[in-house]
């Protein structure tokens, strides 16, 4: 790029009008108060080309801090890696340095150095004064340019990013790219994508999860926390610098970790919030404008898409109960089935036992090895379950993305996990899915068996989904 060529003649300048042995641009960082190497020009090999300097550490430093110069003639018997850029002593005797001021607020610090005592004279600090300007307006315009590129980036991205999601069909697939564009969007700590509960007013289930602890499936209300007030509020929020840890303030009942930055973006329809975006981080302003804007944007595709899709499912399921992919039950059929299934035991005092089954890792294979491979997987697991359905009594589901169930009447608990055991073994066995795939998969399954830890229908589903989270 021209202007960085232009700054390295520039410091290249600055070294030959002042004599110094090294001659360095440090640019600020303002949220994370670092001054970080940006450009020098030096006799030594000992310059660290990555070095970073908190704001007030040494010399360089404190004049980031004051926003004053900073001389010391005296240099000697220093060691002169008290410069923070130096990887060791190099017997520097003087030092000089000027904070360099675009329209109020600090760009950078230019420093010189020598290894001859009392070098730099007051002369040589009006010359760095009179190079500040140059430096100034060199990195307004890298920045105009940058922001240019920035801005033509981001529209490219949400052009194509609408393209996309308006082709996705269902709900777990349109949170699976949103949540990945969101990622690719914006570096943070940890992010999560939560979805209201379908007929608990108020209660929302974190739906997807990038964070050191596992959040995934905890629930919290609209009256929990910052996640809470922008449900309220049904407006974005972004939060530069919260004091104290995570823990309930947030949202979630469980911590994840020293929280500093927040941004939350609800997903809006004209009636209700459907759920909301969170990004969070450690470290002070790690988010900005540009940020909310587009995570804002993101959202309302996000939320357009998941409500059609919602109607459309809806639909669906108020027309047929079989599951066009696999040719199971849906969950609307599994619903009916399981309800005639435990009358039938109820009444004649029989044992039904209900398995629930979740792929491992199912979102991983689809963004790795395409949607088409993922449909291909289901298939051949319907085909598996549908071979033990042969008996009127076994009803197999798919009960959601990648969640299938089967009704077992009369089947005990010890013989229902003997059942599960030997589906697991059957689809973990790599002759199950073709090698030409390139895919391992796995999967987890819980079991729950009436009257033996189950007195109603949904403590069948309760139960097998509790024994499924252990597993």
């Amino acid at each position: 790029m021209k202007i960085g060529a232009d700054i390295d003649e520039l410091i290249k300048l600055v070294s030959s009008a002042t004599d110094a042995y090294t001659t360095a641009f440090l640019l600020a960082d303002h949220q994370k108060k670092m001054l970080k190497m940006f450009h020098f020009y030096s006799l030594s090999d000992n310059v660290i080309a990555d070095a970073s300097i908190p704001f007030g550490a040494g010399p360089i430093g404190r004049v980031a801090e004051s926003m004053r110069p900073f001389d010391l003639s005296k240099f000697s018997d220093r060691d002169s890696r008290m410069l923070g850029i130096y990887s060791r002593n190099e017997d520097i005797k003087s030092f000089c340095a000027v904070p360099v001021i675009g329209e109020g607020i600090l760009e950078g610090v230019l420093c010189i150095d020598s290894k001859k005592s009392l070098v730099f004279a007051i002369k040589d600090q009006k010359v760095l004064n009179l190079f500040t300007k140059q430096f100034a307006d060199l990195l307004n315009n890298l920045r105009v340019m940058k922001f240019v590129d920035i801005e033509t980036s981001d529209v490219s991205f949400l052009h194509n990013f609408s393209s996309q999601i308006v082709s996705i069909d269902n709900v777990e697939s349109i949170l699976e790219f949103t949540f990945d564009s969101v990622a690719e969007l914006v570096e943070c700590n940890s992010h999560f994508l939560c979805l209201k509960v379908d007929g608990e007013d108020g209660e929302f289930r974190i739906e997807l999860a990038n964070s050191h602890r596992n959040v995934i499936g905890m629930t919290f209300t609209d009256q929990d926390g910052l996640a809470g007030r922008v449900i309220r509020d049904r407006e974005p929020s972004l939060l530069h610098n919260r004091q104290g840890n995570l823990g309930s303030a947030f949202a979630f009942p469980r911590p994840v970790g020293r929280v500093r930055s927040f941004l939350g973006v609800p997903l809006l329809t004209k009636d209700h919030v459907l759920g909301i975006i969170c990004l969070v981080d450690s470290s002070e302003y790690s988010f900005n404008q540009r940020d909310l804007r587009m995570i804002s944007i993101i959202a309302s595709s996000a939320s357009l898409a998941i409500a059609n899709a919602k109607a459309q499912e809806k639909t669906h399921s108020l027309s047929t109960t079989v599951d066009g992919l696999t040719g199971l039950y849906n969950f609307s059929g599994f619903r009916e089935r399981l309800e005639l299934a435990f009358q039938e035991a109820s009444e004649k005092r029989r044992q039904l036992s209900l398995m629930i089954m979740d792929l491992d890792n199912f979102g991983e294979i689809n963004r790795r090895s395409g949607y088409e491979t993922g449909n291909e997987i289901l298939r051949r697991i319907a085909k598996l379950l549908s071979e033990l359905s042969v008996d009127d009594n076994v009803s197999a589901a798919r009960c959601g993305s990648d969640e299938f169930a089967l009704i077992l009447p009369g089947i005990s608990m010890e013989r229902g996990m003997f059942i599960a055991e030997r589906i697991r073994r059957t689809i973990e066995n790599p002759t199950f899915i073709p090698p030409s795939y390139g895919v391992n998969i796995s999967v987890s399954i819980g079991v729950s068996t009436f009257p033996q830890n189950s007195r109603s229908c949904n403590d069948l589903i309760n139960n097998a989904l509790r024994i499924l989270l252990l597993a």
